[in-house]
């Protein structure tokens, strides 16, 4: 066999799994992850001696047409350059209301400086599912230690 026929031979496979694979998740993300809310992040996390709290404001609805409200978290990672981290979380009502959050958290080895958030709201439906939506947000840790 030529060298041509071999590199023809080996796209054509690469192609045909490419495509085989792309049919296969298909199915699984129709639709998309329902659009569950807004989610701000504010520009500074505050440090205490053992503490970091950040916050900012939400809204968020439930995915059902037929609940008017629910229960839903905030989840947020703060990650510095360091690789120190921390993460917490906070239950919100999804009521289609503006409201605030924070999240409090132990500081471990965080120190003042940038880092970056990475959060998630989620939203519980009736049928017990709980899409997510996603967030990332660069802020500056500000306190002392």
């Amino acid at each position: 066999m030529s060298v041509t026929r071999t590199l023809t031979a080996l796209t054509l496979a690469a192609t045909a799994a490419l495509t085989t694979t792309a049919l296969a998740v298909a199915p699984a993300h129709a639709g998309g992850a329902p659009d569950l809310g807004i989610v701000t992040v504010d520009h500074q996390a505050r440090l205490t001696a053992d503490r970091v709290s950040l916050g900012g404001t939400y809204t968020c609805t439930v995915p059902d047409a037929a609940v008017a409200s629910g229960p839903g978290t905030i989840g947020i990672e703060l990650v510095a350059r360091s690789g120190a981290s921390t993460s917490g979380q906070v239950a919100v009502t999804c009521d289609g209301t503006t409201r605030s959050w924070t999240v409090t958290a132990p500081a471990g080895a965080l120190r003042q400086g940038r880092v970056w958030v990475h959060g998630h709201l989620e939203v519980p439906d009736a049928a017990g599912n709980t899409p997510w939506n996603l967030f990332d947000a660069t802020v500056t840790v500000v306190g002392r230690r």
